[in-house]
């Protein structure tokens, strides 16, 4: 299982206000994209392939070199057409997992799952 220290950086940017857009998370062409700006007015965007790798190129914007450890595949309950956003919503101080569009392709605003941590959401 996983535990806080496995995704502490995508916790992290996520209560920060980042949203991790989620296409096809089983499939061949998975893709994790978020895209913010930085206090110098720059912007960072990623588009990675896995979880993990998002995990590692946040971790090293935040100057960790704590490696990322397990190899557990996230988000297997979604399937593999899914599409949706994560994010934190601060009043409530949860994370959400939403979909934005269902298995036809229409626009979707059903909430998946809730948790108040975010390790809790992968499983």
């Amino acid at each position: 299982m996983y535990d806080d220290n496995d995704f502490f950086a995508t916790a992290k940017f996520l209560k920060l206000g980042v949203r991790i857009a989620i296409k096809n998370p089983m499939g061949q062409n998975s893709s994790f994209s978020t895209s913010f700006p930085t206090p110098k007015g720059t912007t960072v965007s990623f588009d990675e392939k896995s979880l993990y790798d998002l995990e590692r190129k946040l971790r090293n914007l935040l100057a960790s070199d704590i490696p990322v450890k397990t190899k557990l595949a996230p988000f297997d309950y979604l399937g593999t057409n899914f599409r949706g956003i994560i994010f934190h919503l601060k009043d409530m101080n949860e994370y959400v997992l939403q979909e934005t569009h269902d298995l036809f392709g229409t626009a979707s605003k059903r909430i998946v799952r809730k948790s108040e941590h975010f390790f809790q959401l992968l499983k």
